[in-house]
């Protein structure tokens, strides 16, 4: 099997993926909490930065930050690890939890960062869990005041530079 290479810098926003193992079941109304929690846990732990997240039924998307040197394989193996131990906890299982690899992409500029939001705001309608952003509550950008995950300003910084 191939190794995927990772960028190894920092300063940037990435846009990831990472889902479930396949055959797993889809995450149930406490574990969207759990996982949840993690992000927000992670966050503290580790100083990123978080600009929308999407949490749905087998993956989530994120937009990440990570502070240099942090890179954002550390920010990702991260929640994996800590998630995977209190789903199998929960669950009762053991084994990998999450796909091996996960998937992201830098952010290159506005126009980027915005389609991206726009991609997780909307992902859950798409997938026929709502019929409007606002009405799927683990989503940063559905627009509702109640959000789960805290996030840092829905809006590329000024100074960010790809």
């Amino acid at each position: 099997m191939s190794k995927l290479r990772r960028l190894q810098s920092s300063g940037r926003i990435f846009f990831v993926t990472v889902n479930l193992r396949r055959g797993l079941a889809a995450f149930s109304e406490p574990e969207y909490q759990m996982l949840a929690d993690v992000l927000n846990a992670s966050r503290r732990r580790l100083g990123f930065a978080l600009y929308g997240y999407v949490l749905m039924p087998d993956h989530w998307h994120a937009l990440i930050w990570p502070p240099q040197p942090l890179t954002i394989s550390e920010v990702i193996h991260d929640i994996k690890k800590v998630s995977a131990l209190r789903l199998q906890r929960t669950r009762k299982t053991s084994g990998p939890v999450w796909q091996h690899q996960f998937w992201d992409r830098f952010v290159r500029h506005k126009r980027e960062f915005c389609e991206r939001l726009e991609y997780m705001r909307y992902n859950p309608v798409r997938r026929g869990l709502a019929k409007a952003p606002e009405g799927w509550r683990w989503c940063s950008h559905n627009g509702a005041k109640d959000v789960p995950v805290d996030i840092d300003d829905g809006r590329l910084p000024e100074d960010y530079r790809a």
